[in-house]
C-alpha cells in the first residue's frame, strides 16, 4: 500500500533574509525555485536555488559601504512528520555552494576605501517548517531557516557569515498521483460452497463465486490468492488433498467467470490453520453437534492483492 505522495514536485517560493551585521547591508526579499520528490514515509529530498539582493543600510560604518547580490545552489533533506496529514511538519538541513557577489557604494569607491569582488564558498542550512496540503496539486509550505556561509573570499569580514531566512512557497506535483493500492480476504463458508467431504460447487457456491467474480471485475488487482481449509475431522492426508481441491475449484471457477489465469494461485492448507480446535468443541454431542461445532474451520478465503479503483 503507498502511504505518501512519491511524485516530483516543483516549488517556487519567496524569501527573507535577516542578514548577518557583518555584511553591513539591509534585510531584504528575495526568491527561489526547487525540485523534490519523496524517498521514502519521512524523506523528501530537493535541489534548490536561490537569489536575494542585500542593498548597503547606508549607515557610517568603519565597514566599507556597498551591496551584496547573493545566490546559492544547494541539496536539502527534509524529514517529514505526519506525512499522510493535511498539515506536515518537517525538520530540514542542506549544504550545497554560495556566491556572494559585493559592489562597493558609489562613495565608498570615489574614496578609495572600498574594493568591490566575489566569491564562491561552501554553505550549510538547517531548520524547521511546515506544510498545509490545500488540494491534491497543491500545498503551501513555510519554513525558516540558519544558513552558514564559509565566506571563503573574506568579503567585508574576515569570518564566516550567518543569515536567517524565511520562505513560503507552492508545492506543485507532477503528474497524477500514484494510486493506493490495498488487500481485500473474502472468507467463504466452504458449507455454502460444498456438500460436506466435497469439492464440487453446489448451486449456491457457484452463486457465491459469481458474486465475487462481479466486485472483481468492478476494481483493478495485482494477483488473487486462493487458500483452502479443512476441520480436523479425519486425517492429514485426506483433509489435505480436500483442501486442495477445493480451492482448485474456486480457482478454476474464478478464471471461468473472467480472472486472469496469470493472476490466481490456489493452495490447501488441510487442517493445519483451525480457527476452532477439537478441545473447543468438546461438549459437543454427537458427530453431527461436533461436525456443526467445527464448522468455522471449513473455509475458502480468497486474498486480493493490489486492488486499485477502476477510473
Amino acid at each position: 500500500m503507498s502511504s505518501f505522495d512519491d511524485r516530483w514536485y516543483l516549488l517556487p517560493f519567496a524569501t527573507y533574509t535577516w542578514a548577518d551585521e557583518n555584511r553591513a547591508v539591509s534585510d531584504n526579499v528575495g526568491a527561489g525555485f526547487a525540485v523534490g520528490k519523496g524517498v521514502n514515509e519521512w524523506l523528501n529530498l530537493e535541489l534548490r536555488v536561490t537569489y536575494t539582493d542585500l542593498p548597503s543600510d547606508g549607515e557610517l560604518s568603519a565597514i566599507p559601504q556597498g551591496d551584496f547580490t547573493v545566490g546559492d545552489v544547494g541539496i536539502d533533506a527534509l524529514y517529514v512528520f505526519n506525512r499522510r496529514g493535511t498539515v506536515q511538519p518537517f525538520l530540514l538541513g542542506g549544504i550545497g555552494a554560495i556566491s556572494d557577489d559585493f559592489s562597493c557604494d558609489r562613495i565608498a569607491a570615489n574614496v578609495g576605501n572600498c574594493q568591490s569582488d566575489d566569491a564562491w564558498s561552501f554553505m550549510a542550512e538547517a531548520g524547521a517548517g511546515v506544510m498545509f496540503r490545500v488540494a491534491e496539486y497543491a500545498s503551501i509550505r513555510i519554513d525558516g531557516r540558519y544558513r552558514y556561509d564559509q565566506n571563503s573570499g573574506d568579503l567585508r569580514a574576515g569570518d564566516s557569515f550567518g543569515d536567517w531566512i524565511g520562505s513560503v512557497g507552492l508545492v506543485i506535483p507532477i503528474g497524477g498521483k500514484a494510486p493506493v493500492k490495498t488487500s481485500r480476504t473474502y472468507e467463504l463458508a466452504a458449507d455454502t460452497l460444498f456438500a460436506f467431504n466435497k469439492y464440487n460447487l453446489s448451486s449456491q457456491g457457484v452463486s457465491t463465486i459469481n458474486n465475487l467474480s462481479r466486485d472483481l471485475s468492478q476494481v483493478n488487482y495485482d494477483g488473487v490468492r486462493v487458500a483452502g481449509h479443512t476441520d480436523p475431522i479425519g486425517s492429514v492426508p485426506f483433509n489435505q488433498a480436500l483442501s486442495e481441491r477445493r480451492a482448485g475449484t474456486v480457482k478454476d471457477k474464478l478464471v471461468t467467470d473472467g480472472v486472469p489465469a496469470g493472476k490466481i494461485t490456489a493452495v490447501g492448507y488441510g487442517k493445519s490453520n483451525l480457527k476452532v480446535t477439537e478441545a473447543e468443541c468438546a461438549h459437543a454431542k454427537g458427530r453431527d453437534a461436533l461436525i456443526a461445532c467445527l464448522q468455522p474451520n471449513r473455509r475458502v478465503e480468497v486474498t486480493v492483492e493490489g486492488i486499485t479503483e477502476k477510473k
